[in-house]
């Protein structure tokens, strides 16, 4: 598969990416011969790809706009669908490359999983709420965090008020303030576990 393309190819497990710089109309052409000498290569080896999860993401703002399509077994070629935001790898990332829609499904998921402790546990007491946020919670929250490093402060406030919120289901610390219920608890704030 590597030898068949010019382009970068990024493969992971089964799923593969085609990227390329495009300045002219040229590397629009490269990159469809590309697609289509994938396309070559996996008749040759019969594996099928599925064209409905086959989709392009530009990167930047100074992209030419072109259609590009991919070829099935039965020679009916498919239009690839644009797309300006993408999950790989867990990890989802949009056009710009901001990762803010990643933060939103993060603390989306991270919410959800602190609203199901909640409902679930009568009584919490500190060591036991720190095992379920530390498993449970945080993973969610830090996941490729190298990668999708926030740098717009309302993401980083949206992780942090998460974490927040968890801190809150102590009924005994509930008087204190966040960065005292931090400490009793030995955690760190995800900022400076991101630093």
């Amino acid at each position: 598969m590597l030898e068949s393309v010019s382009s970068f190819l990024f493969m992971y497990a089964d799923d593969s990416k085609v990227g390329r710089q495009i300045l002219c109309k040229a590397d629009c052409l490269a990159l469809q011969s590309d697609l289509d000498n994938l396309c070559v290569w996996s008749k040759n080896w019969q594996l099928r790809s599925n064209l409905d999860q086959c989709k392009i993401l530009l990167l930047g703002k100074c992209n030419i706009m072109r259609q590009y399509s991919m070829q099935d077994d039965s020679g009916l070629k498919t239009v690839l669908q644009d797309t300006v935001e993408e999950k790989d790898l867990r990890i989802w990332m949009d056009s710009s490359l901001k990762f803010s829609v990643h933060v939103a499904h993060a603390a989306a998921k991270a919410n959800q999983i602190s609203g199901l402790i909640r409902r679930s546990f009568v009584h919490l007491d500190i060591t036991l709420m720190k095992q379920l946020y530390i498993s449970m919670v945080r993973p969610r929250l830090e996941y490729g965090n190298v990668v999708w490093h926030p740098m717009l402060r309302k993401d980083q406030d949206a992780l942090e008020s998460l974490q927040h919120r968890a801190t809150r289901l102590v009924l005994s610390l509930s008087k204190l303030c966040y960065e005292e219920k931090l400490m009793l608890r030995g955690l760190p704030s995800l900022s400076y576990r991101r630093r």
